[in-house]
């Protein structure tokens, strides 16, 4: 008996989204018998025909009585300022139980290869621009694609949260620049000597929230051992991130300041500084002098502050692996770009309810994207029985094993980005979410932030989760003398996990020389020999805030050396 089957890209209830109208292209094939086996042949079968006209949410087709199973395809493609980018695909069979009972059996993903393309050189800064194309290949695995579920039996729904619009971003904003000048493009993550990974880095957009631009970074760890979990690291920067850009599609992904301030600000955050060995090599790229980790003033070398770079993505690299082996899990760093008018600090929705939710709707995009883990390792929910044939069947042989998403998420701020923090630990869905909270001289803890946290450790003690992993890098600036021992005392009394830095406590927070703080003397070696007059206290209140993101305590020669912790770093580690 033939039925009618609704194909929905929104959830019941939700509004149709502007960036999605028009770019959803959905297909169903109908396969009899005979035709299932070879159900991924596009051309297999016989096109479904639409049941009235297709909407801006959904779209209806008519399943004919011969069907076995069905064949559904449905295509994201985003076209910006002349540029056309696939931002999401599904191919999914689905087998005909009975009329109106679809069950979701098989699907394929294509599979990607990175490319990098060396523009520049000689008078131009060099730069390796990266894309990111389907091989021809593809992953094939039994059972229900990650952004796939299914309502009612019959109505297959596809998560459209997030759309990968990585090569979009790229193309709409590369440009060749001239040694020592911006023009119009900043060429920081691109220029080799800087980042030699950045293919690394995906650009998001999220059709629930605002801001909709959220910047991914996967760390390097791809093989993974079977039961690995993977989720989520949500960093807020502060608000002196956040810049004015346009909330409406295509204008969010195309205005032009991401590719001079929105690239400037993410790269503050994500790259590591040069040494001074080192910083001879980026003397071409513009205002190279705020790519280096140290301050280069002789005379008054407190004048260098305000920018030195944080290192994340590096701090990332050392700790996955440590992650993976130790406690079998990893984690992606999300960095969603902050909207200088939106509420929320600039964080808009993004620190509303919904954060583990929205971090694993995130994880499961970037899977099927070909972030993370073999050929042929699966990505399932925490519980979900592994479908009982080993995937990726063929020549290649299969990864073993399979992936979960992560249960849980990290929440970190920085400085004003606490306030967008303590509102995101507001919400009680939130809090029982939250697994590890990561704290860096941010404005507000002690009041709300300490609330939050004590609020946060109780969820999810009532909850029975592991208890919060509170990881807390306090200065002066922000945070007083520091973090006050009755919390820390209450936090652990509720089956919290505090780590406070720097361990070395006040004396950290003295003037070169000063050995309790080797990384301060490393910073203002160039400054030698330091007097008192060289650190006003009032300018050196406002580095001690900095070191809370790109220092530490433990160097060894220079912030690179292999042995060397950076609070960033140690924060991030298992």
């Amino acid at each position: 008996m033939a039925f009618t089957t609704t194909v929905r890209w929104r959830r019941p209830g939700e509004a149709a989204h502007p960036l999605l109208k028009g770019a959803v292209q959905v297909e169903l094939r109908a396969l009899d018998a005979t035709q299932s086996a070879r159900w991924a042949d596009p051309s297999a079968g016989q096109a479904c025909p639409p049941a009235g006209a297709p909407g801006e949410v959904s779209a209806a087709f008519t399943v004919p009585d011969t069907a076995a199973a069905l064949r559904l395809s449905l295509t994201v493609r985003l076209r910006a300022a002349g540029q056309d980018e696939e931002a999401l695909s599904v191919v999914q069979r689905l087998t005909v139980a009975r009329p109106g009972v679809l069950v979701p059996d098989a699907y394929r993903l294509d599979r990607f290869a990175t490319h990098l393309r060396r523009r520049g050189g000689g008078g131009e800064v060099l730069q390796d621009v990266p894309s990111a194309q389907p091989t021809g290949m593809a992953r094939s695995f039994f059972g229900r694609h990650p952004l796939l579920r299914m309502a009612a039996g019959d109505t297959p729904e596809i998560d459209t949260e997030f759309l990968d619009v990585t090569n979009l971003w790229w193309a709409l904003h590369f440009r060749v620049c001239r040694n020592n000048h911006e023009d119009g493009f900043n060429p920081w993550y691109l220029e080799p000597t800087c980042n030699d990974r950045p293919e690394r880095l995906r650009v998001l957009l999220n059709t629930r929230v605002t801001p909709m631009l959220w910047f991914a970074s996967l760390p390097p760890v791809r093989e993974l051992p079977s039961e690995t979990s993977v989720g989520g690291y949500l960093f807020l920067r502060p608000v002196g991130s956040a810049y004015a850009y346009p909330a409406t599609w295509p204008d969010v992904l195309a205005a032009p300041a991401h590719a001079t301030t929105g690239l400037r600000n993410l790269c503050r955050y994500v790259l590591q500084g040069h040494t001074r060995t080192g910083k001879a090599k980026i003397t071409g790229v513009p205002d190279w002098h705020q790519l280096i980790d140290h301050s280069f003033d002789a005379d008054h070398p407190l004048n260098a502050y305000s920018f030195l770079p944080c290192g994340m993505e590096y701090a990332l690299d050392r700790t996955a692996p440590k992650l993976v082996s130790e406690t079998r899990s990893l984690r992606v760093l999300l960095l969603p770009v902050p909207e200088k008018n939106s509420p929320g600090y600039g964080y808009g929705g993004i620190v509303g309810p919904g954060n583990t939710a929205r971090l694993a709707a995130a994880i499961r995009l970037l899977w099927t994207r070909g972030g993370f883990g073999g050929h042929g390792q699966q990505l399932l929910e925490q519980g979900e029985i592994a479908p009982p044939q080993p995937p990726q069947p063929g020549a290649e042989p299969p990864a073993t094993g399979t992936l979960r998403v992560a249960q849980d998420t990290w929440v970190g701020a920085y400085s004003s980005g606490g306030h967008g923090l303590w509102e995101l630990l507001n919400d009680p869905g939130n809090r029982t979410g939250v697994a590890r909270a990561l704290v860096f001289d941010t404005v507000g803890f002690t009041d709300p932030g300490q609330d939050r946290l004590l609020a946060t450790a109780k969820a999810r003690a009532a909850a029975r989760r592991p208890g919060l992993q509170a990881r807390i890098v306090w200065s002066p600036y922000a945070m007083g003398h520091q973090p006050p021992a009755a919390f820390l005392a209450a936090l652990r009394g509720l089956g919290g996990q505090p780590v406070v830095w720097p361990k070395a406590g006040p004396s950290y927070f003295g003037a070169p020389p000063n050995p309790a703080n080797p990384w301060a003397e490393y910073v203002f070696a160039d400054a030698k020999p330091w007097t008192a007059a060289k650190f006003p206290a009032g300018q050196l209140s406002g580095w001690w805030h900095q070191f809370a993101v790109f220092a530490g305590e433990e160097i060894h020669g220079d912030p690179r050396d292999p042995a060397s912790i950076s609070f960033m770093e140690a924060t991030m580690a298992p």
